[in-house]
């Protein structure tokens, strides 16, 4: 398995951003300051929300060949965030 680089984070994020939603757009991937997780902000209908996802889940990701079930739930619960309306 290849070092997990923020490129191919971001790869891996994205993709399954768009299974989740293909309304949601993936604007950024950044390590945290104790660089174990990726700070991760998305945007959907002119709100943009971020969430962070450890470094683990993406390793888990990217070994089970995408059966990670964890990382499609965590970027769930952001992805989820953005389409409550405040009213």
């Amino acid at each position: 398995m290849p070092i997990l680089t923020i490129k191919i984070a971001e790869e891996t994020l994205r993709a399954e951003v768009q299974k989740l939603d293909k309304r949601v757009q993936l604007l950024a991937v950044n390590e945290t300051k104790k660089k174990d997780a990726f700070r991760v902000t998305l945007l959907k209908g002119g709100k943009t929300g971020s969430a962070s996802i450890k470094k683990d889940l993406v390793k888990e990701y990217l070994a089970e060949g995408s059966k990670g079930n964890e990382l499609r739930k965590a970027l769930g619960r952001a992805v989820s965030h953005l389409s409550i309306q405040y009213r």
